[in-house]
């Protein structure tokens, strides 16, 4: 037998060649998950030896890194919306404490007569609102109370300052930051609220 018989008996024939091509159909279709009808039995033993079954831990840590990521994305959708609100409260309590501390000087820049009962009882409303608004603020649950409780207020607040411009410089400061603050909490509350329903009901408020 000399080489050229060797190299025709070893050439593959049109059978072999489709048996290989089915081979390897089989094969990439195993590694995308998906076999085909009819694959090899033997090569389906063989991936399914090859990729365990994940254990009960490794899925807890993948469900715990997933939870993780949807907080973290959850808290990042409402942080402006907390800073905003928490700028409000802190404003408010701004309120309270002048009204508290300084009701004389107010009144007297107002051209009010100075009256300080009313003054404590004002300031204390004022405390207990921005208060509530802080608290509300720790807590994207607790939010919506905030924006209710302080978002009114402070436009009301921020409208009674128009008065005082040219008048009471200190005081127009103030109310028009308040108002401004109010307004910055709803926008971002919206904004949150918004993308936060499309985000799926595990990411409302």
């Amino acid at each position: 037998m000399n080489a050229r018989d060797f190299d025709a008996e070893a050439a593959p024939g049109d059978a072999d060649l489709a048996a290989a091509n089915r081979l390897d159909d089989q094969i990439s279709a195993m590694l995308t998950g998906v076999p085909s009808t009819g694959t090899d039995p033997q090569l389906l033993w063989l991936a399914n030896a090859l990729r365990p079954d994940p254990s009960a831990a490794t899925h807890a840590r993948i469900d715990a890194r997933i939870e993780a990521g949807t907080r973290s994305a959850r808290a990042r959708r409402w942080r402006w919306a907390r800073l905003a609100a928490a700028v409000l409260g802190f404003f408010f309590l701004v309120h309270g404490i002048g009204n508290m501390v300084a009701g004389e000087w107010i009144s007297s820049n107002l051209g009010e007569p100075f009256n300080e009962h009313a003054m404590v009882d004002g300031g204390l409303a004022f405390l207990a609102v921005g208060s509530a608004v802080l608290v509300a603020a720790t807590r994207v649950r607790w939010l919506p109370v905030g924006i209710i409780v302080g978002v009114p207020f402070g436009l009301i607040l921020g409208g009674r300052g128009l008065h005082e411009v040219g008048t009471f410089a200190w005081g127009a400061t103030l109310h028009g930051a308040t108002g401004l603050a109010a307004i910055m909490a709803l926008v971002t509350f919206a904004i949150g609220w918004r993308y936060g329903r499309k985000g799926g009901a595990e990411d409302r408020v």
